[in-house]
């Protein structure tokens, strides 16, 4: 009986022998970090346009007050457990505009520009909330409440006037609210303090309104025009800013 040739591999074939398995495949690389850069922050109010003004039935001329505050926002990590990043908080300044004389429109404007800097380090991705609320001073308790909450804003939620169904949002969730993504210009905003409309809980001073923008941490100079009207329309506001980021 003719003996059984054993099988050879061809030079350079593919031989039939299984191959052990390869190693597992490496892991997906970690995405880059996030580069962080120093930036500063500068906002000057340059003047407050009136066009028209209210302090009730014979009680002079209105007594603006702006309050001004700055938060930096953390954009949400969905691969983390952590949730929203607090907004950090980077500073307040509160400007109280001479009354107007004469008749309305009429505008105020301040002997020096009045300037807020902050100073800060934030990642490509990271933006800056500005929040603005206009009062119209009589007693002064409402301002200083105010200016109390807007320490770190967790007292406050805020919403799109001109949605039709208001969504109140805390400050942490702003960073992809889309009509602040998506405008350059400020918004006018609902406020709620402590769970109550600044429009309704506002007793010894007369809220008149609330501005925000949210602007980019990379280098750029813009003019910003914060508007405020009241409920009744009395009070129509708009105040005249530049902010720039270097």
């Amino acid at each position: 009986m003719a003996r059984k040739r054993k099988g050879r591999s061809r030079k350079g074939g593919v031989s039939s022998a299984p191959r052990p398995a390869s190693p597992a495949s490496p892991a997906a690389a970690a995405p880059p970090a996030r580069r962080v850069r120093s930036f500063r922050l500068r906002l000057d109010i340059t003047a407050l346009e009136l066009a028209s003004g209210h302090d009730g039935l014979l009680r002079g001329a209105p007594e603006p007050v702006l309050l001004l505050a700055a938060y930096l926002l953390v954009p949400h990590d969905p691969t983390g457990t952590a949730g929203l990043t607090p907004p950090r908080p980077l500073g307040r300044t509160l400007v109280r505009f001479r009354p107007p004389e004469g008749r309305f429109p009429a505008v105020v404007t301040l002997r020096a520009p009045l300037s807020f800097k902050a100073r800060a380090r934030a990642r490509e991705d990271d933006r800056v909330l500005l929040l603005a609320l206009a009062v119209e001073e009589d007693a002064g308790k409402e301002v200083e409440r105010l200016y109390a909450h807007l320490t770190d804003a967790k007292h406050l939620r805020l919403w799109d006037l001109d949605a039709p169904v208001p969504a109140p949002l805390a400050p942490a969730e702003l960073i992809a609210a889309p009509y602040l993504r998506e405008n350059v210009a400020p918004v006018r905003v609902g406020v709620l303090d402590d769970g109550g409309d600044l429009r309704d809980t506002c007793r010894e001073d007369d809220f008149v309104g609330a501005c925000a923008a949210v602007v980019s941490t990379a280098r750029h100079e813009d003019t910003l025009r914060f508007h405020f009207v009241s409920a009744d329309g009395r009070n129509d506001w708009t105040a005249v800013t530049s902010v720039s980021v270097d």
